[in-house]
């Protein structure tokens, strides 16, 4: 395992106990927590001495729940203005 893999693990594990953590990832991996997830979930199929089995279970499942939820949509550019959604395209008069 690569230390960057192990750090990706080590996150999981520091932030497996608050259910959270995720806008951390981003700037911390590069990653957008969904590749994050499924990277660390790939991560645990090859064969390693150096995580347990039941703390691999842990991983799994928290993978697995972090990415069964919904992935948030940006919310559309208002103009504070007028608080309008403001079409990519148009201007605002």
């Amino acid at each position: 395992m690569t230390p960057d893999e192990r750090a990706m693990i080590d996150f999981v594990l520091r932030w497996s106990p608050f259910d959270d953590g995720d806008e951390y990832i981003l700037p911390q991996f590069g990653l957008t927590p969904a590749a994050f997830y499924y990277r660390v979930r790939t991560l645990l199929t090859a064969p390693t001495d150096e995580i347990d089995l039941a703390t691999c279970s842990l991983l799994r499942e928290i993978c697995r729940t972090k990415l069964s939820r919904p992935t948030p949509h940006p919310r559309p550019k208002t103009s504070s203005a007028t608080n309008r959604i403001v079409d990519a395209g148009s201007t605002l008069e």
